[in-house]
């Protein structure tokens, strides 16, 4: 009757410091929120709101995004990926680079990736057991067997 009744206690303690989905959904849309006030998500949506204005800078965008599929389906595929092929992404590459537009577009975006990737890690870190290490710091350690 004791074990049985410390076992009751055990998971009522356990399902009263359980989160809900509601519980979980409102916080990941205070979270939602909070990203959206953040500096690298205003400063994205606003150069996407001003590269939707700019044709010219969408031409350069859709084109190079272009050559860099057809790159990677004939590597893909293991067809042979001609010298003007490269020499035009590598063209489309520079038109991309000194166009201030996508060259400001291109450094905000990466801003607001590095941000994801750390929210997402900070989700991760309390529910991702650490993992042990295979390989000491200053190398594998050396075998003593003769």
């Amino acid at each position: 009757m004791g074990y049985a009744n410390g076992r009751n206690r055990l998971w009522i303690g356990i399902l009263t410091t359980m989160a809900n989905t509601d519980e979980i959904l409102r916080s990941a849309t205070d979270l939602g929120k909070l990203i959206a006030k953040h500096k690298a998500s205003i400063q994205l949506e606003d150069l996407v709101k001003r590269l939707r204005d700019d044709t010219d800078a969408q031409h350069i965008l859709n084109d190079y995004n272009r050559q860099v599929q057809n790159i990677s389906e004939k590597e893909q595929g293991g067809k042979p990926i001609e010298v003007e092929e490269k020499h035009q992404l590598e063209k489309l590459r520079a038109k991309l680079i000194q166009t201030p537009i996508l060259r400001d577009f291109q450094m905000v975006q990466m801003d607001y990736l590095d941000l994801m990737r750390r929210v997402d890690e900070a989700i991760q870190s309390p529910i991702t057991p650490p993992q042990p290490a295979t390989v000491a710091e200053d190398g594998p350690l050396p075998n003593t067997n003769p």
